[in-house]
């Protein structure tokens, strides 16, 4: 069993779509353990992996024990949203869990990702979302981004408000908000709540693998 959980999650780490389509196809649970499989997955920004996960039946809605998603994951990944990669699992979500996508977009600074959420034309922006318990909107006037979730859509098309958009974000600020995410993929922590650090960084001890295992120490803490 350790080393197949081993063997798994050098898969998933090394994006190896091969390996880990054999380990299905040969009767691995898809919601192995959890689901921490397809949660890695999406923490490493491997798109085509969580397509493989959910067509073998994997479940993207259940969570880390900081209460963190599939879709919240992949978005922290910051990885491919500039492109359709993530529409698949953008379709699995309810407007509740898109709302908890975009808050996740709006505190990292993935612009692309919560774009890319808005226009589902599905994602509730006046509902708490289980990172900050703030609305989407309340954090987009917060982050200065409020020009992205005020758009008006029409025949089913996002509509960006540019005279907003202008008034929002100067755009110093915004082209060092782009160079921000450019440097780092995957956001530094600095400046959170401890809520919200905690949200994708459990303390060190926590691990992926159930208590005692003494492969603890291999798993990515964030996605378990």
């Amino acid at each position: 069993m350790e080393r197949s959980r081993d063997k798994l999650r050098k898969s998933i780490l090394s994006n190896n779509e091969r390996e880990v389509k054999d380990l299905l196809s040969n009767s691995l649970d898809p919601n192995y353990e959890g689901g921490w499989p397809i949660r890695l997955a999406a923490r490493q920004g491997c798109c085509g992996l969580v397509k493989l996960f959910l067509r073998y039946g994997a479940n993207p809605h259940l969570k880390s024990d900081s209460g963190a998603s599939t879709l919240q994951l992949a978005v922290y990944s910051a990885q491919h949203w500039d492109i359709d990669c993530w529409s698949f699992l953008l379709s699995c979500c309810d407007s509740s869990q898109l709302a908890d996508g975009a808050a996740v977009a709006i505190i990292f600074g993935n612009i692309d990702a919560l774009k890319k959420i808005l226009e589902t034309g599905r994602c509730n922006t006046n509902i708490p979302t289980s990172l900050t318990g703030k609305t989407v909107e309340d954090l987009a006037k917060g982050y200065k981004l409020q020009y992205l979730v005020n758009t008006g859509v029409q025949n089913n098309s996002l509509q960006i408000n540019v005279t907003s958009s202008a008034s929002s974000l100067s755009p110093r600020n915004s082209r060092q908000h782009r160079a921000n995410i450019r440097r780092s993929p995957v956001p530094h922590h600095r400046n959170l709540s401890p809520s919200v650090a905690n949200f994708f960084n459990i303390a060190a001890q926590t691990s992926m693998t159930p208590p005692r295992s003494p492969l603890g120490s291999l798993f990515s803490p964030t996605t378990r």
